[in-house]
C-alpha cells in the first residue's frame, strides 16, 4: 500500500519528537548521547512512493528544524525502507541520501534551519563547514564544506586527483598561497577525495635524503673523480 509507516511503540512518532527541544542533522558529532542517539528498529521508517512533501514534514519532525523549501522543487515520489537499526542521526543521513538521489538537496543551516534546494542551484548555496575527522564523516549524500590542508603539494596540483569523486560543479577550490584546499561537496565524495589525497600529498623523494647522506656521497664522488685523474696520469 502506497504511504509513510511511521511507528515508535504503537504511539504516532509526531506526538514523541515534539517533545524534543534540540535540534538535529546529519553531521553532528556522533556519539553525543541524548535524543541524537536514540535508535529506530529496522523497518520502522519506511517510505513507499510517498509524496516529497510528505517527507520533508517527517524530516522536519526528526530533525527538529524548520525545512525551506525552495518552489523549484521537482515533483519526487520517495522509497525506501531501513533494514537495520539506525540512530536519529543515521536516519536523517539515509534521508539526505535518498533525496539527493532525487535531486533534491538537504544543506543545515545554523541550528534551527535545514534548506531543501534542487541540485542544480546546490553549489550556489553555503553548506555548513565540518571538522570532523575523515573517518567520523558521514557516508551520505550531505552537502558540506571541508577546509584541508595541503603540506607538501601545491594544492592546484592535487586537483586533477580529486575532480573524478566530485559530484557537485566547481567544488573543489585551490589556495596555493595558504596551502589549502576547499571541498564543497556531498560528506561521501569529500570522504574519497580525502582519502586519495592522504595517499598523493606526500613529500619528494628528494627531500627525503638527509643531508649529511647527500654530502657523503658527493665526497665519494669527488674521491673518485680524483682517483681516476691521477690514474691517466
Amino acid at each position: 500500500m502506497k504511504g509513510i509507516l511511521l511507528c515508535v511503540a504503537g504511539m504516532g512518532l509526531s506526538v514523541v519528537l515534539a517533545l524534543a527541544e534540540e535540534t538535529y542533522s546529519s553531521v553532528d558529532r556522533p556519539g553525543s548521547g541524548g535524543k541524537a542517539d536514540e535508535r529506530f528498529a529496522p523497518g520502522l521508517i519506511k517510505f513507499e512512493d510517498a509524496d516529497l512533501a510528505k517527507v520533508l514534514d517527517i524530516y522536519h519532525e526528526l530533525s527538529g528544524r524548520t525545512v525551506v523549501r525552495s518552489s523549484a522543487l521537482p515533483g519526487a515520489k520517495i522509497t525506501i525502507r531501513s533494514q537495520t537499526q539506525l540512530t536519529r542521526i543515521e536516519v536523517l543521513q539515509v534521508l539526505d541520501s535518498v533525496l539527493a538521489q532525487n535531486g533534491i538537496v538537504m544543506i543545515p543551516q545554523g541550528t534551527k534551519f535545514v534548506k531543501a534546494v534542487p541540485k542544480a542551484i546546490a553549489p550556489l548555496e553555503c553548506p555548513p563547514v565540518v571538522d570532523l575527522p575523515r573517518e567520523q564523516l558521514p557516508d551520505c549524500g550531505t552537502c558540506i564544506t571541508y577546509y584541508v590542508e595541503v603540506k607538501h603539494q601545491k594544492p592546484r596540483d592535487v586537483v586533477h586527483a580529486l575532480q573524478p569523486f566530485a559530484m557537485l560543479p566547481n567544488s573543489i577550490l585551490a589556495i596555493d598561497s595558504a596551502n589549502l584546499i576547499v571541498l564543497r561537496d556531498f560528506s561521501s565524495n569529500v570522504r574519497r577525495m580525502l582519502e586519495v589525497l592522504e595517499r598523493i600529498d606526500k613529500p619528494d623523494p628528494a627531500e627525503k635524503t638527509p643531508v649529511k647522506k647527500k654530502k657523503d656521497t658527493a665526497k665519494r664522488k669527488a674521491a673518485k673523480a680524483a682517483q681516476d685523474h691521477a690514474s691517466n696520469k
